[in-house]
């Protein structure tokens, strides 16, 4: 038998090493990679829930004050909470599953989360992409938010969410509303691959900074029939001015070039200077007492422009509110349900 030389051996195993990289890196956008199942339910016990629901509002009139502002509608209501056999149905999750995912995005792998009935075999279910707030680790997807979005699985849909790129373990880092927007864009591929979607209804749901996410989204011309936004940044230069601590914080840390194009990076990303780009019915959900998204200067703002433009839309603030619209959440989600299915085809 010949023998190979040394050096052409490992020339061989570099070579396949290199290769098989290469093939890694050049998975199509949307390919998922890792598939895995979600923790077990958090809290445990309906006490620990009530807990933690009061321990997020004392801490969101904390946030308030450091940055300024009076929240006094949120310090003396107490928290809107479901009863406790509601809380044991949704913690028992009868015929739904999370995984949490990660997936290719502009060569990049990605995190994220899929919640879906646990029988998909031949059905074709209608998709919410979910795009939540926050940025870095605050505000990311955890498997349980919104009781793994029991009430939207219970309608029939399947939702997915990405973490964006650099956060959860994910590769890059996010530029708040620039590259990782192909993020949001690369759960189309995504979800097609999955096979019990059906492309045909596909909505897009977003709060917060999601809420600014899912109208660049809507600007990039994303397939979606509906979209609904809670709380959401319309106008970043109006934010920036209110909120001073978000320019230092976050927005010069994760906006490419911020400190040289600032104007021009927040009217980019602030849909009531391109309402024009939203072409698919909006509903709009505000909370009346929302002191980390200015109500007047973002919500009314973009109504104002769409109903200028004559753009389908519809508005809804809820007096005396939060920014998570914590007084008011079961309404807010069926209306979002109710959007979404009257634009079902």
């Amino acid at each position: 038998m010949r023998k190979i030389h040394p050096l052409l051996a490992i020339t061989f195993l570099l070579l396949l090493a290199f290769n098989a990289v290469a093939q890694s890196n050049s998975k199509v956008d949307g390919t998922i990679v890792e598939q895995v199942p979600c923790s077990p339910y958090q809290p445990a016990t309906y006490e620990q829930y009530v807990e933690a629901a009061k321990r997020r509002q004392l801490e969101d009139v904390e946030a308030a004050k450091e940055e300024g502002f009076q929240t006094d509608a949120s310090k003396n209501s107490p928290p809107v909470l479901m009863q406790r056999d509601e809380f044991a149905k949704r913690k028992a999750y009868p015929g739904f599953e999370c995984h949490r995912i990660k997936y290719t995005s502009d060569g990049l792998i990605v995190a994220g989360f899929i919640w879906k009935p646990k029988d998909t075999e031949g059905k074709k279910l209608p998709l919410i992409i979910f795009n939540r707030g926050g940025n870095r680790e605050f505000g990311k997807l955890t498997p349980w938010m919104r009781s793994g979005f029991y009430e939207y699985l219970a309608n029939g849909f399947v939702v997915i969410g990405s973490q964006y790129r650099g956060n959860d373990g994910g590769e890059g880092k996010e530029e708040m509303g620039g590259a990782d927007i192909r993020d949001v864009q690369h759960l189309i591929p995504l979800a097609q691959s999955l096979g019990y979607v059906d492309m045909r209804n596909i909505f897009l749901f977003g709060w917060s900074r999601g809420g600014m996410m899912s109208l660049l989204a809507l600007k990039n011309n994303l397939p979606v029939n509906a979209a609904a936004i809670g709380g959401a940044w319309t106008d970043l230069v109006l934010e920036g001015k209110r909120r001073p601590l978000l320019v230092k914080e976050d927005w010069k840390e994760l906006i490419p070039n911020f400190s040289e194009q600032s104007e021009e990076a927040l009217h980019e990303r602030s849909a009531v200077y391109w309402p024009e780009k939203i072409n698919v019915p909006l509903l709009i959900l505000h909370g009346g007492a929302d002191w980390r998204s200015d109500t007047g200067g973002n919500a009314l703002a973009l109504a104002q422009k769409l109903q200028g433009l004559g753009k389908t839309y519809e508005l809804i603030i809820y007096a005396n509110d939060n920014h998570g619209l914590s007084f008011n959440s079961a309404d807010a989600d069926r209306r979002i349900i109710a959007w979404f299915k009257r634009h079902m085809k």
